[in-house]
């Protein structure tokens, strides 16, 4: 009792000096100043909608990596528009990657985390700073993510020196080879502070949007992410550093007993918060302006994959259409012929090609928009898309259908649009899948597998996968989900290999694309292949192995970009940004020409 009344005492005479007439004017006139508030609202206020605080975050998800890793496509036929995200080998003005991770480390996620760790540093009262010891650790794991997050795709940025203007005006820029030791240090020390059960700890579950929904695991869960974590980092510096890698396998084999993300429950993610539903028209493009890529579906298909009814949405050449069925019953001759054409694939799950030269008529309609026109016999039209969106209803409530703009147009029959609220939705970041999948490739490389071997971790990971994506299609009402069955596949398409791992892999990053876009540059997977009409090639040949499709405008095949470029925010910062890039370019050359120059390699990025 003793304990608690010092405890509640010594936070209102911390509040009391937080309060002082002084702070109070540098806080109104300060605006990286923050109202007195206790550290547990701090991370609620740092973490609600975390990665989708704003609209463009989910649509730079559908520009970028769901397009470089061709798991969906634009819904155009200009061969400016197609070919825009990739560059030619005369190009000179190059795509920038570059997504608001750096920014957004500097304006909010990483800004709020130091304040929580430097206002918990600053608590005078040790009984209430101890009470903190727990989430300032959480909040220097969340710290860590972020920022390597932000090195991960620049390869450079103000770390050490950032947020601490008094004595570093000017901050220098830390680096890609510097920084993965560090984090994994703090990442480490982080789980060392949690693993010590240190007692009296405020209770911040309702504050927790990760892990805080069973208080009584919360702990452990992060315990287990900061050590996925360390090893997918290392993993990433893995040919520049093996050394790294096994020590940082073997230290949380023999320290930390193994502890890594291992149920689905357990998975790296946060509740969303925001209500997706009704009045964000542009965060529908996942429905209104992009298709399902051709590799990903031919993918599915070809190893009748039971995952394809919860990721691809059908197309409207079938009985759940209504306008399919009015153009059936009510179609003039020629949209009944044109309908039923001998040439058209029956399947309800069409993917679009990707490259600019599909256009053309001997691609047929999966090179085409998705979009057709049928004339009926009253003279009005009905519109049918042949090619399958990906499924939308993963990553916005009722898949775009039901907002003011796209409204139920092509709505099938066994689709409903239900109130947003009844629908709960949860952003994944590090999935028990990705862990296993990291694990099995790992393994099968004679690296420490934590006791399991390559073929264990694939099926655990392949497993993890289905049940991940068929309970959150359930609980996002995609038609079908609940009868959806994993059955024979595993012995189907069994463990063959690094080729099927990452193969694998890459199907379950449909919903967290910038680490399939990752795993490709560290890996080279999937490969590509040519598509060319009429010629046999390896694009959903059955085999088990996926590839994508090689960007053939014609005339030559794109690239896509390998890096970002670091941005020029501030004129104070000029001298340290060139020479960061000065530094990069003498470090490894394959970094390019310059920081605009996006074909270039972040040092980690080697095949």
């Amino acid at each position: 009792m003793k304990n608690i009344q010092k405890f509640v005492l010594g936070f209102v005479l911390v509040a009391s000096v937080f309060s002082c007439k002084k702070d109070l004017q540098e806080i109104n006139t300060k605006n990286d100043q923050l109202n007195d508030t206790r550290p547990e609202f701090l991370f609620t206020s740092a973490t609600q909608n975390y990665t989708l605080g704003r609209r463009d975050q989910l649509q730079a998800k559908y520009s970028n990596a769901m397009r470089y890793m061709q798991y969906i496509v634009d819904d155009n036929t200009e061969k400016n528009a197609m070919e825009a995200p990739y560059i030619s080998t005369t190009q000179t003005n190059l795509p920038n990657p570059g997504a608001s991770v750096y920014t957004d480390y500097f304006t909010t996620t990483g800004r709020d985390f130091h304040r929580i760790i430097e206002k918990i540093n600053g608590i005078q009262n040790p009984i209430l700073k101890d009470g903190y010891t727990n989430l300032r650790a959480i909040a220097q794991i969340m710290d860590t993510y972020d920022a390597w997050k932000v090195v991960d795709i620049y390869g450079a940025m103000p770390y050490t020196q950032a947020f601490n203007v008094a004595q570093f005006p000017v901050p220098k820029y830390d680096y890609s080879w510097e920084l993965y030791l560090l984090f994994d240090k703090q990442l480490k020390q982080s789980v060392d502070t949690l693993t010590a059960k240190t007692t009296g700890q405020i209770d911040f579950s309702k504050q927790d949007f990760f892990y805080g929904a069973d208080k009584t695991t919360q702990r452990v869960n992060w315990i287990k992410f900061a050590n996925t974590l360390r090893i997918k980092i290392a993993q990433r510096f893995q040919k520049r550093d093996p050394a790294n890698f096994t020590a940082v396998l073997n230290d949380i084999a023999t320290k930390y007993g193994g502890q890594i993300i291992s149920s689905n429950a357990e998975s790296f993610g946060y509740d969303n918060l925001r209500d997706w539903n009704n009045n964000t028209n542009d965060i529908d493009a996942i429905l209104t302006t992009y298709d399902a890529a051709f590799p990903f579906v031919e993918y599915l298909k070809s190893t009748n994959d039971p995952r394809l009814s919860l990721m691809v949405r059908t197309n409207d050449w079938g009985s759940n259409s209504p306008n399919y069925n009015d153009v059936k019953a009510m179609g003039t001759a020629a949209a009944k012929m044109r309908l039923d054409s001998p040439a058209i694939n029956t399947s309800r799950y069409i993917g679009k090609h990707v490259f600019s030269a599909s256009t053309g008529n001997s691609y047929g309609w999966e090179g085409q928009a998705g979009a057709h026109q049928f004339s009926l016999t009253d003279n009005t039209q009905r519109t049918l898309n042949y090619v399958s969106k990906i499924q939308g209803r993963l990553f916005v409530k009722n898949g775009g259908f039901g907002n003011s703009l796209t409204g139920t147009t092509n709505l099938h029959t066994d689709e409903t649009v239900v109130d947003g609220s009844t629908i709960k939705m949860r952003t994944p970041l590090l999935t028990y899948a990705d862990a296993a999948f990291m694990m099995a490739e790992i393994a099968a490389k004679g690296g420490n597998g934590l006791g399991k071997s390559a073929t264990e971790w694939y099926n655990t990971g392949v497993t993890a996968s289905f049940e991940n994506y068929k309970a959150r299609a359930i609980a996002g009402n995609v038609p079908g989900a609940n009868s959806a069955s994993l059955g024979d596949y595993l012995t189907r398409f069994p463990y063959s290999g690094l080729a099927s791992i990452y193969s694998q892999a890459w199907v379950n990053f449909l919903i967290v694309p910038d680490e399939a876009y990752a795993m490709w540059k560290r890996t080279g997977y999937p490969k590509f292949d040519d598509y060319r009409a009429g010629q046999t090639n390896k694009i959903g040949d059955g085999s088990g192995i996926a590839y994508l499709e090689n960007l053939w405008t014609g005339a030559q095949n794109l690239l896509i970009p390998r890096r970002a470029a670091l941005p020029a925010t501030s004129t104070e910062l000029g001298a340290n940004l060139n020479m960061a890039v000065s530094d990069m370019k003498a470090k490894d050359a394959s970094y390019g020409a310059d920081r605009l120059d996006t074909k270039g390699r972040i040092w980690w990025d080697q095949q």
